[in-house]
């Protein structure tokens, strides 16, 4: 697709991400201007809340929607990004997300990180309702299961991983660009429901093994 239209739709992406706690941040603002007397310790932290929720959601967004990184990158790091990231998830309808990632490695590729990040995302859009979200990084594989309820893709990454049709909307071309980082590492993205859950995987491409295996 055109790269101009899939720029736009990150964008949307990041925009639509961010009204929420911004909005909130903003109305818990003017709620404080129209106090007559000291705000309640409940309304501040309220916005402070909101503020907070939108400064990790920008953070996370940065990183995984901006240039990898040209360095390594420590899982330490990227674990809080993560976990930030995911906090900000936690409402009346969805008891939040926790991250596992037993077997952690000291650091990941800039490419790879940026890839891991893609995948959460696609990982997070596809548990509503909460649940568990694993990864796994060895070797030079990588792979991200959603451990939940439904733990189904949008219908918009269905359609581009799946289908391999272009995007028609911001989740679609998130999905996009989760596929073009792992064709810059050489692989695939493999998409599998399994006993665990929905498990989004950067493949080594078929012909590649058969050629490696004869």
């Amino acid at each position: 697709m055109d790269f101009v239209q899939l720029a736009e739709l990150l964008c949307a992406r990041i925009c639509h991400d961010l009204s929420g706690p911004v909005g909130a941040a903003a109305a818990g603002a003017e709620l404080l201007e129209d106090m007559q007397v000291a705000p309640d310790p409940e309304t501040l932290t309220l916005v402070a809340g909101a503020a907070g929720g939108a400064a990790a959601r920008l953070k996370f967004f940065r990183a995984a929607l901006g240039p990898a990184a040209s360095t390594p990158q420590s899982s330490v790091v990227l674990t809080e990004l993560i976990e930030g990231y995911l906090a900000t998830q936690v409402s009346a309808a969805s008891p939040g997300i926790v991250l596992s990632w037993p077997e952690a490695p000291q650091a990941l590729e800039g490419t790879t990180a940026h890839l891991l990040l893609n995948l959460v995302l696609l990982a997070k859009d596809a548990l509503p309702r909460g649940g568990r979200i694993q990864v796994a990084a060895q070797g030079g594989g990588l792979a991200v299961t959603a451990h939940g309820e439904p733990a189904s893709l949008s219908e918009e990454a269905r359609v581009v991983l799946v289908e391999k049709a272009p995007p028609g909307g911001p989740r679609g071309a998130q999905a996009e660009l989760a596929r073009l980082l792992a064709e810059r590492l050489g692989r695939t993205l493999d998409v599998a429901i399994s006993a665990e859950g929905l498990v989004l995987a950067a493949v080594l491409p078929r012909n590649t093994l058969s050629r490696s295996d004869g």
